[in-house]
């Protein structure tokens, strides 16, 4: 790892693999830093959320396409 301090931003997932590959930040670094986040499951709440474009039947015979033959 390089002497260049390292910024909140630099542990953004896309920042930080591409820093990663760069050799600008190290496994340890990582390690280090993943260890220091504070645990914040007893804060979470569980929310339900209708997926309605899971939950929609599929439907072979709908006329209504969107691709004129």
């Amino acid at each position: 790892m390089s002497t260049k301090a390292i910024q909140s931003w630099d542990w953004d997932v896309r920042v930080r693999d591409r820093n990663m590959q760069k050799g600008l930040l190290g496994d340890k670094d990582l390690e280090k830093y993943l260890g220091q986040l504070p645990d914040a499951a007893e804060g979470a709440e569980v929310i339900a959320v209708d997926q309605p474009a899971l939950d929609a039947p599929l439907n072979d015979d709908d006329e209504s396409d969107d691709f004129a033959s």
